[in-house]
């Protein structure tokens, strides 16, 4: 499917009549993309925990640089740079989530499609009952929180930047 093709165009590419063995065949397609979903979550918490693992170091990193009172050029430099590389990181964590939640969304929409041909629709259930992420007293989606953390992780990141820029002309100014 094209970046033009809604979900319900995955039905397209479905038998809507199977024999015995087309059903044996579907089913066991299903299983297997419900396996490539399961994985998808696992490399997505992965990813999260490397982003989290990364900027947690750049933070002490600063917060070590501060500690210390590096009032040098290297430090002021240090702190620059720590912060740059985080703003970037931190956009390029965005943009990974982003990814994860558009594959999330076609895979769901495949295996939906998938469900129709089967005695039960457990996954389109589920969505059902969470109120499709509509309706937050009953679910909010994941993508949502964790689409806050690099923009809260790229905000700190960003006054690290703004701290290696204004304490040198803050300490040219007290001269």
């Amino acid at each position: 499917m094209n970046k033009d093709s809604n979900p319900a165009d995955a039905e397209k590419f479905i038998n809507k009549k199977l024999s015995d063995s087309d059903t044996q065949a579907l089913l066991a397609q299903y299983k297997l993309f419900v396996g490539t979903s399961e994985s998808l979550t696992s490399r997505r918490q992965n990813v999260n925990t490397f982003f989290l693992s990364v900027n947690s170091i750049l933070l002490t990193a600063a917060g070590l640089l501060l500690r210390n009172g590096e009032s040098s050029t290297l430090g002021y430099g240090a702190l620059i740079g720590l912060g740059i590389g985080g703003v970037l990181l931190c956009f390029v964590w965005r943009k990974i989530i982003t990814s994860f939640q558009q594959l999330s969304k076609g895979k769901f929409a495949v295996i939906h499609a998938l469900e129709r041909q089967l005695p039960a629709r457990i996954f389109e259930l589920e969505w059902v009952v969470l109120g499709e992420g509509k309706d937050p007293d009953k679910y909010i989606p994941f993508t949502k929180t964790e689409s806050i953390t690099p923009w809260i992780f790229g905000f700190l990141k960003m006054c690290i930047f703004l701290i290696g820029i204004i304490m040198p002309i803050k300490t040219y100014i007290a001269l």
